[in-house]
C-alpha cells in the first residue's frame, strides 16, 4: 500500500458518517482543512508507532541473509556478525539454518547473543549458515511522498489504519478508539497464529525428515 492510501482508508475511518471518496494527490489541501488538518499532522507519529508495534509483534514475513566469512569478526573458536552493520533493515534474529559440506540440513543450528551480534561457535568456510531474521520497516516523517509504498505486505498494511485511528482519537472519541485498537490487536493475533502454525508444521518435517 502507499502512505498516502493508508491516511485516506485512516481518515475513512475516523470521519465514517462523512462522504469521503479522496485520492493521494488531495491529501495536501486535506491538510488545510479545519476537519482532518489536525489529525493528518499528527499521522505521520502515529504510523511509526505502528510500525514499531508490528516489529515487535513479529509477524512480518521472515528474510534470509547468508553469513560471510569476510563480513564476521574471528577468534580462536568463534565468528562474531555484527547483524545490523551488514543487514540494512535487520531487526531480529529468526534462526540460524546450516547446510554442511557433507550434506546435512539443520533447520536450527545453533549460536549465542550478544546483543545485536551474531556469535557462531567453530564456524566453518565449508559449510553454508543462512539467517533467517525478521526486518524492521522504513520510518516516514513529514516530509515522505504519500504516494510512497510502504515495505509492508498489504494484509499486514491494511491494519494500520486501526492502529492510527485508535492512536490519534483517543481524546475525542475513547470508545471508539478503544474498538479500533481492538481491531488492530485481533488481527495482529489472526497473524500470529496463522505464522506460528505454519512455523509448527515446518519444523514436524525436519522433525520427520530426521528421523
Amino acid at each position: 500500500m502507499k502512505l498516502g492510501e493508508i491516511k485516506i482508508e485512516a481518515l475513512k475511518l475516523m470521519f465514517v458518517n462523512y462522504n469521503i471518496d479522496f485520492n493521494i494527490e488531495e491529501l495536501p489541501n486535506l491538510a488545510l482543512d479545519e476537519n482532518y488538518g489536525s489529525y493528518l499532522v499528527n499521522m505521520p507519529g502515529a504510523i511509526n508507532r505502528c510500525f514499531a508495534s508490528i516489529e515487535e509483534k513479529g509477524v512480518l514475513p521472515v528474510k534470509t541473509y547468508i553469513l560471510n566469512k569476510n563480513e564476521g569478526l574471528a577468534s580462536d573458536y568463534y565468528m562474531r556478525f555484527d547483524l545490523p552493520s551488514i543487514i540494512d533493515d535487520y531487526f531480529d534474529v529468526e534462526r540460524i539454518v546450516c547446510e554442511t559440506k557433507s550434506g546435512e540440513y539443520i533447520g536450527d543450528y545453533e549460536y549465542f547473543r550478544e546483543g545485536n551480534v551474531l556469535v557462531i561457535q567453530n564456524f566453518s568456510e565449508e559449510d553454508k549458515y543462512i539467517l533467517l531474521y525478521r526486518p524492521k520497516i522504513n520510518r516516514i516523517n513529514s516530509l515522505t511522498e504519500d504516494i510512497e509504498e510502504i515495505n509492508i505486505p498489504d494484509n499486514i498494511a491494511v491494519n494500520i489504519p486501526y492502529f492510527i485511528k485508535g492512536d490519534l482519537y483517543r481524546d475525542d472519541e475513547p470508545n471508539e478508539a478503544s474498538e479500533a485498537r481492538n481491531w488492530y490487536e485481533a488481527a495482529m493475533d489472526s497473524l500470529l497464529n496463522s505464522r506460528a502454525n505454519k512455523i509448527s508444521r515446518v519444523a514436524n518435517v525436519f522433525s520427520q525428515t530426521r528421523i
